[in-house]
């Protein structure tokens, strides 16, 4: 009834149905189809090996509506973040593989569960697709009401299934109910790697699309995806490597995807045991690149560009102020050291300009201390705020502060710079 409230809410329908009609668009319709034909295929396969039978129908069901279905979008956070894996397989068997067990022991008038499992379903496809819209007007409203009626629902039918279990225990224990307790696990198991392999496809997607786009490099985008697929098949690294690398080195031809993907790999090899790098050439970029990790600046992996050698982190928020101030860190060098570490603050005037400069401080000595070493760090800090601009020369090694500033002081930004020049930096362009 509170769902059927939440359609014939007039204000939260029109977003409702704007959530039901993004979930049946073509590539996403695509994806249920194919989602669910793989959980037919696991279970014939189960049935195969006398783990399923006619009477799993019921829970087979509700795990496909329900775990199925919002598992699909993992492969979105799986793309991102390739470590969320292990989580997925530990969530097979934490409180919620219980919880369904409980629920699957028991079984409601053939009425109710005509009316619940599709009023289920839909809630959790509705709560599902809001949460993957939370950036449009109203959505945020809706997925609030939406996730409140999950747990009423999920509540009331957890609770009820706990009394009817208590009432008749001994009834339910037998090889059929260790059946309806395994079956959730070993087909979410079994899941997995479907959620891996749709991830990878999203990733080729996405580090494709923009080549297609590109007149230059259209011809050459479907070569680029097959050598990707056959070089580094489900790296998702290895994969947005190279199509970064041939948007920013402009590569048109096919010898230059071979060229790039050789790289590549000698890359993926060489940090996994990173060569030494004397004081004399630089910075180990291995290194480098977690100088300020303490700090959430861990910089992407270091790559050539058409000029130089480079490196750096998106900014990264330094507090929650709506002109919120950032923080970036970048390397630039040679194939073999970086020669350039910068350490950049961009904050706002009407942040609390003291408490931002505090945070570049800690920063900026933090850095220093570990290109440096601590002998060294606050002597180089000291001396290049009195040189500031100037830099100021340590062994050869130019640290530099610089400021500035644009706009009004109300809406205007201002930025604070840290640069440690080594002296075999080239400068290019």
């Amino acid at each position: 009834m509170a769902l059927v409230a939440v359609l014939l809410w007039r204000k939260g329908r029109p977003l409702a149905l704007r959530v039901v009609r993004a979930f049946f668009v073509p590539k996403l319709a695509f994806v249920w189809l194919l989602m669910s034909l793989y959980v037919a295929v696991c279970v014939w396969l189960l049935a195969k090996l006398n783990l399923w039978e006619w009477p799993n129908l019921k829970s087979t069901l509700l795990w496909w509506l329900s775990v199925g279905f919002g598992s699909v979008f993992e492969a979105v956070q799986l793309k991102d973040k390739p470590n969320i894996l292990r989580k997925l397989v530990r969530d097979a068997f934490k409180l919620s593989a219980v919880i369904l067990f409980v629920v699957e022991l028991v079984s409601f008038p053939l009425w109710i569960e005509v009316l619940m499992l599709p009023l289920l379903a839909l809630l959790t496809v509705l709560t599902t697709v809001a949460e993957h819209q939370k950036d449009q007007p109203g959505i945020p409203q809706v997925l609030k009401l939406l996730r409140g009626l999950q747990i009423t629902t999920g509540l009331v039918i957890f609770g009820v299934s706990c009394w009817l279990v208590a009432s008749s225990v001994t009834t339910f224990w037998s090889l059929t109910t260790l059946r309806e307790f395994g079956l959730p696990l070993l087909l979410w198991l079994m899941f997995v790697p479907f959620i891996f392999l749709l991830a990878v496809f999203l990733v080729y997607e996405e580090a494709f699309i923009s080549l297609r786009v590109r007149p230059v490099q259209a011809p050459i985008a479907r070569y680029a995806r097959w050598r990707a697929l056959v070089a580094f098949g489900w790296n998702i690294d290895g994969v947005r490597r190279l199509a970064r690398d041939i948007w920013l080195r402009d590569i048109t031809d096919k010898q230059g995807i071979n060229t790039a993907i050789r790289e590549i790999k000698n890359l993926l090899r060489l940090e996994k045991n990173p060569p030494a790098v004397s004081h004399a050439e630089g910075w180990s970029p291995y290194a480098a690149r977690l100088f300020l990790k303490e700090y959430g600046l861990v910089t992407d992996d270091y790559h050539r560009t058409r000029s130089d050698w480079f490196a750096h982190t998106p900014s990264v928020q330094l507090n929650k102020e709506v002109l919120t101030d950032r923080a970036s860190y970048s390397l630039n060098g040679n194939d073999r050291a970086v020669t350039r570490l910068r350490l950049e603050v961009d904050g706002s005037e009407k942040s609390d300009t003291g408490e931002v400069q505090r945070a570049f401080d800690e920063r900026a000595r933090t850095l220093l201390t570990k290109a440096l070493g601590d002998e060294r760090a606050t002597t180089a800090y000291v001396g290049a705020l009195a040189a500031e601009p100037e830099a100021f020369v340590v062994d050869g090694i130019q640290v530099s502060l610089s400021r500035s500033r644009w706009g009004d002081s109300g809406l205007g930004r201002y930025s604070r710079e840290l640069s440690i020049r080594h002296p075999e930096h080239r400068e290019v362009g």
